[in-house]
């Protein structure tokens, strides 16, 4: 039942909105400008000379934060500004439990959780950049890496 109170536009049953539709700005949007490249940083888009930045910037400020108490917002903030600065990713930091050797939880205590979400930098992501790093094993895993592709084995992409 349509009521006068009610906004939007209202479908029969089995018709779906426009596909071109966007959905509206979510918070990372909102905090960042906007972010794009969302899907592809689920599927792994991320060069290993970013990883490799990304767990400097975070060794560093475990120096500063790791044995004292501190202030959450302000590590967030930080941590945020840093990832967004120096790498163009826009990150999502969650708080979990920290235990001990026991199993019981230590009180107080917590240890962060960063996700990335996606890219707020409007650049394509350079995949000839990912194979070259791989390939000579940037990361430093002690191997060099092979890619695995339907391309690599002859088939075709989708």
């Amino acid at each position: 039942m349509n009521t006068p109170h009610q906004s939007g536009l209202i479908l029969p049953p089995g018709v779906k909105g426009s596909p071109a539709a966007k959905p509206g700005p979510d918070r990372f949007d909102r905090e960042y400008g906007e972010v794009g490249q969302r899907s592809e940083m689920a599927q792994g888009d991320i060069l290993d000379s970013e990883i490799l930045q990304l767990e400097a910037i975070f060794a560093g400020m475990q120096e500063r934060y790791g044995a004292r108490a501190f202030n959450v917002e302000e590590f967030e903030r930080e941590a945020k500004e840093r990832v967004h600065s120096a790498l163009g990713l826009a990150i999502d930091i969650s708080w979990k439990k920290v235990v001990d050797g026991t199993g019981r939880v230590i009180e107080g205590v917590a240890s962060p959780k960063i996700e990335i979400v996606g890219r707020v930098e409007k650049k394509t992501f350079d995949h000839d950049e990912k194979v070259f790093e791989v390939t000579h094993d940037i990361a430093g895993l002690g191997t060099q890496g092979v890619i695995k592709s339907d391309a690599a084995r002859g088939g075709h992409p989708h």
